[in-house]
């Protein structure tokens, strides 16, 4: 056998070497690409005679029929049928010469020996389906053409990589599964610990019973003193909130005016707080300071109720019915003391929320959240996060003689650290508008509740023995 190795730029290159040395029906028995090119081994195709050869001493095996409509042969199964043939010539030379066959044999070996042989034939088939392999392949490696080491090696890997991928997800649930168990085990043991406390058990049904949420309820309760007698922890309470909460004072719009849009969802009384909010600044500064707007003309005769309004406090009132008419607007009212704008009720999941908030520009317009205080806790948690401009947003508080208790919205502005501008707890203009007063929103917070809504020793277990990982910050800032 004789091998010739050839080196190209590419595989057609490497080709034409090996057809110019070898001949048209060179035979290649591997490619593969190395630094510089593309190599290939090939052999002339009149030497795959001599490689199929019967041994030495061996009567030649009659050749099965090769069927007409077989697949040819390829690169690789060519060179697995020269390495079987090497093996077999290897193994007849080392064995030890084998006794003369039966007479019947040695009479069958001159007509096999006879018989046409179509090996120098296949040859060049192979050398032409090896050539048109290589030129498609363009020297790129093949996973065929590894040898079965390489194939082993990258199941190996394969399989590696999901033993890690499998593991490593084992290894999340069961961290998450530990962090659940901590905190059961936790909560179990803050809450065994507190009902040995009837103060603090009294606490928990109060503030629960009120609508405060269970994570503040716990942050809130957690900081009871020890020295607290029983007879006092209520009133220690109502001193907490009433120090958290965070009032605008001598800061309310009241005395310094500015550019407020009033937001929030339908139905909050948004439309009704600014003319409350108007006619306690006319009264106070003159009706020729205030400047009323309203962008609200999704909703039938919604601009027609702020009219009403404006003609009682002799205020006019204009509509903006795009960012840029509400711009000539504003520019319009540079001179008024305080300038509000009655916004179009949107819903806090409303996809066209941020249309509104791109309508009032921040720079010249602050957000006055209105919220209601007979809203469920989960729902004012979402209005404050979908409204809120972060800590410090302004808010009013509507509705407080429809709210059958106040804890979710004294709660809702704890945790989100708003600044409550007055409270709103009826439908006249303006005698139900209030400043907004720490010590009476604790109140209100702090009132029985019905016993239908004061949990057991049972229910607080359950609402309090899982708290979240993660509580929200700033709900006792500065307690």
């Amino acid at each position: 056998m004789n091998v010739k190795r050839f080196v190209g730029k590419n595989a057609r290159e490497a080709m034409a070497q090996a057809r110019a040395a070898c001949g048209e029906d060179a035979v290649v028995l591997s490619n593969r690409p190395v630094p510089g090119g593309v190599e290939i081994l090939a052999m002339a195709g009149t030497d795959v005679p001599a490689l199929a050869a019967p041994a030495r001493g061996a009567a030649p095996k009659a050749a099965p029929a090769r069927r007409d409509d077989a697949a040819p042969m390829s690169t690789v199964s060519f060179q697995e049928f020269v390495r079987e043939r090497q093996r077999q010539e290897a193994l007849a030379a080392q064995a030890p010469a084998r006794p003369a066959a039966a007479p019947a044999r040695a009479a069958a070996a001159p007509a096999a020996a006879a018989a046409p042989r179509r090996a120098p034939t296949e040859p060049a088939r192979f050398a032409r389906q090896a050539l048109a392999d290589a030129i498609a392949e363009q020297a790129e490696p093949s996973l065929l053409d590894a040898p079965a080491s390489t194939s082993a090696s990258v199941v190996r890997t394969f399989e590696a990589v999901a033993e890690r991928e499998a593991s490593e997800q084992l290894m999340a649930e069961l961290r998450t599964l530990r962090s659940s168990i901590t905190q059961q085990l936790s909560g179990l043991a803050w809450f065994d610990n507190v009902r040995r406390s009837p103060a603090q058990t009294r606490l928990l049904r109060l503030l629960l019973g009120n609508g405060f949420s269970p994570v503040l309820t716990r942050r809130l309760v957690q900081r009871l003193p020890d020295d607290v007698a029983d007879t006092q922890a209520e009133a220690w309470m109502l001193s907490m909130l009433s120090h958290n909460l965070r009032c605008a004072g001598d800061d309310a719009i009241q005395q310094r005016g500015g550019v407020f849009a009033l937001v929030g969802p339908t139905g909050v009384g948004k439309t009704t707080t600014t003319a409350k909010i108007a006619a306690n600044f006319a009264l106070k500064h003159g009706a020729g300071t205030v400047g009323l707007i309203t962008v609200d003309t999704y909703r039938m005769a919604a601009s027609d109720q702020l009219r009403a309004f404006g003609r009682i406090l002799n205020i006019p009132v204009h509509t903006a019915r795009d960012s840029a008419s509400l711009a000539d607007l504003l520019d319009l009212f540079a001179g008024k003391k305080l300038v509000l704008i009655d916004t179009v009720g949107v819903g806090q999941r409303d996809r066209r929320l941020p249309e509104l908030f791109a309508a009032l520009p921040a720079g010249r317009i602050q957000r006055l959240l209105v919220l209601n205080a007979a809203s469920q806790g989960e729902t004012l948690d979402e209005v404050a996060q979908a409204y809120s401009n972060g800590p410090g947003t302004r808010c009013v508080i509507s509705k407080l003689d429809e709210a059958a208790r106040c804890g979710a919205v004294v709660d809702v502005a704890l945790r989100h650290q708003l600044v409550i501008e007055g409270l709103a707890n009826g439908q006249r203009v303006p005698e139900d508008w209030h400043a907004a007063r720490p010590q009476l929103l604790a109140q209100k917070a702090l009132m029985k509740p019905a016993a239908s809504y004061v949990p057991d020793d049972a229910e607080l277990g359950l609402l309090l023995t899982a708290p979240p990982a993660a509580a929200t910050a700033g709900s006792t800032r500065r307690a």
